[in-house]
């Protein structure tokens, strides 16, 4: 620097140089930084907002929901989540359950990455749930490494409600076996969708009503035992000597209303058939304790047959109408083993009112009404 006050040349390039690194290095500190943020932190974020989504959200397609899609369509699943509905986080649908852990379904981690977790960072994790007084646990993704991201969720599942019909239990009364031989037999139940969503127990919470119309809700399911000690073959086989009744469930009706009559009277307001009675791969059909799904009609049936009607199937063929009642009707033929048709007695409903039908509601005695189970998902990311 001069005597008069002015910088000299060797200064002013000096300061220059200085400033272009120190601007050049001040741009470099923030990416020195990234690696010593922490990792536990992160991760266990991601690790929180999946369990959120999951447990908290009824996933994307809403109505119809995301389970009730096939494998061939899949592809229109936008995001998984596991809650009943938007107005029950923390409980879950065990229908939903049972779809996200179906491997055969879906592929860890294409399938999951992009409807559980997203983002664009390639994530591994590790999904799991575990059922109150289940020894097992069901899982998807890879084995857990020694550090990783978790959260942890206590959470309800709701599980399906039921009835059980055949000698012996609550449902069963005198109406439903029919006093006079036929070989032809038929048995309904009817589903009154305007007193199920409004006459549901705990002012109607999701949570504990019975939604079999309702794309939203649980399904429902029809058990019926010890169907051959219905016939009066075993009853009194000196009737029928040498060969059984043979029972074959030979088709299906699912009936929609058509009007609104009032339950005292004994005029059906139902019309249908509205699918096809001979095509079972519209339900899930079990027959003597088998795990293999029928899907045609008809088929022979020993004793025992379990009908699993999904959600949403019946809302489908009533038109999302709040007032429809539908009418599942089930018709078996006897037979004497050769072919032949048998005049026997067996399960009937066509005697009881007020619509030949069992009636499929909230009274306990009848039908097994929803409960809300523990559970807990896990959620590991790294």
């Amino acid at each position: 620097m001069t005597d008069d006050g002015n910088l000299s040349i060797d200064f002013l390039a000096g300061f220059t140089i200085f400033m272009v690194a120190f601007i050049y290095v001040a741009t470099l500190i923030p990416g020195l930084f990234i690696g010593l943020q922490s990792r536990t932190i992160d991760y266990d974020a991601v690790a929180y907002r999946t369990g959120v989504i999951l447990v908290e959200d009824p996933g994307m397609p809403y109505n119809p929901s995301w389970e009730t899609l096939n494998d061939y369509n899949k592809g229109d699943i936008l995001r998984f989540g596991l809650a009943l509905t938007k107005d029950t986080p923390n409980i879950l649908s065990i229908a939903k359950i049972n779809r996200f852990f179906c491997s055969t379904a879906f592929v860890y981690p294409d399938d999951y990455h992009s409807r559980a977790v997203f983002g664009d960072y390639p994530y591994q994790f590790n999904i799991s749930f575990q059922m109150a007084g289940d020894n097992y646990t069901r899982s998807i993704g890879d084995v857990l490494p020694e550090g990783y991201g978790y959260s942890r969720r206590v959470v309800k599942i709701k599980e399906t409600s039921n009835a059980t019909i055949g000698p012996g239990t609550g449902s069963w009364h005198s109406d439903y076996e029919q006093q006079v031989n036929a070989s032809v037999h038929l048995f309904s139940v009817y589903f009154n969708y305007t007193k199920l969503s409004g006459d549901g127990p705990d002012l109607n919470n999701p949570a504990y009503q019975i939604n079999p119309l309702n794309p939203l809700g649980e399904g429902v399911v029809i058990n019926f035992t010890d169907l051959d000690k219905t016939t009066n073959y075993l009853n009194d086989s000196s009737i029928y000597p040498g060969l059984p009744t043979n029972i074959t469930l030979t088709q299906i009706s699912m009936y929609r209303s058509v009007s609104l009559a009032p339950l005292h009277t004994v005029h059906s307001p139902f019309a249908g058939p509205i699918l096809d009675p001979h095509d079972a791969s519209q339900y899930n059909l079990y027959v003597d304790g088998s795990s293999i799904r029928t899907t045609t009609l008809p088929v022979n049936i020993t004793g025992n047959m379990s009908l699993f009607i999904p959600p949403g199937l019946l809302s489908n063929v009533g038109n999302d109408d709040s007032s429809t009642w539908l009418k599942v009707t089930m018709q078996f033929n006897l037979t004497d083993g050769q072919g032949n048709p048998r005049e026997d007695w067996f399960l009937n409903s066509t005697q009881s009112q007020p619509y030949g039908a069992f009636e499929y509601n909230y009274n306990p005695a009848n039908v097994t009404q929803p409960t809300l189970q523990d559970g807990v998902v896990e959620v590991a990311v790294w």
